[in-house]
């Protein structure tokens, strides 16, 4: 599990974490109960965890289960609870529900999306990351195994009657563009097309490339000029990544 533990944030990753930094600034995350679904390699539920966060995680795959407890230090492997599945949850439990990169891949995510906002406890947040526009579908989509991309009018007809969207961002604009063009050039030669949705989605998370070009794009010197440009266009919808705030309504 060596190359695991090496496993090298994408800088599609570090863009959509700079954004979930600035999203988040304004929440009190110390001693708050924060879900991740879907964790792939564990490293926002490390992140949360190292800013206080009471932080469980849930992930149907065996090899993220297995990458993140091997990347995590054994503080973190004392503290974060890990899951299999949802049956070991109970419902109202979490201040926050976290779901990055998750929702493209179910094929029912009107279902899902309100099966997440059942686990917050009233007004708690939901935070989520969608890929944006179905006229961007490329090769890295066909890779992950997704099955959609987002258009920003819908989710508003995602969502129930008992919570209410907050914010929606579109992040990553504009180093997005030059950095799809990479990555769709790459995909091209690495899609295998012998796997089925379900295992490009299992592998997606913890599958990375140490292509000398990932690990010098992959750190914070490099990319701090595209954080500092993404943040001016948030409100636009220019980028290829959307990140919406979703707060659970208190019923009275």
């Amino acid at each position: 599990m060596d190359d695991n533990k090496q496993w090298i944030p994408m800088p599609r990753f570090l863009l959509r974490k700079d954004a979930i930094n600035q999203l988040t600034k304004p929440f009190l995350i110390k001693d708050k109960k924060i879900l991740e679904i879907g964790f792939g390699a564990g490293e926002m539920l490390r992140w949360f965890y190292q800013k206080g966060g009471v932080v469980e995680g849930v992930d149907f795959s065996e090899a993220a289960r297995e990458v993140t407890s091997n990347r995590l230090n054994a503080e973190e492997v004392r503290n974060i609870k890990i899951h299999s599945g949802f049956n070991s949850l109970k419902k109202e439990s979490y201040d926050m529900v976290c779901a990055f990169e998750v929702l493209e891949h179910i094929e029912d995510d009107k279902s899902a999306i309100n099966q997440w906002i059942e686990y917050l406890k009233p007004g708690g947040s939901l935070i989520i990351s969608v890929p944006a526009h179905m006229s961007k579908w490329c090769q890295n989509d066909d890779w992950a195994g997704h099955i959609k991309r987002y258009e920003k009018n819908e989710f508003h007809e995602l969502i129930d009657e008992n919570a209410i969207i907050e914010t929606i961002w579109n992040y990553g604009y504009p180093f997005i563009i030059l950095l799809d063009r990479l990555l769709e050039r790459l995909r091209k030669k690495s899609n295998d097309k012998s796997l089925s949705v379900i295992e490009k989605t299992q592998k997606s998370g913890v599958d990375r490339s140490n292509k000398f070009i990932y690990k010098l794009l992959s750190n914070h010197v490099v990319l701090y000029p595209a954080y500092l440009l993404q943040r001016i266009f948030f409100g636009c919808d220019l980028g290829s990544g959307y990140l919406i705030h979703v707060k659970k309504t208190i019923t009275k």
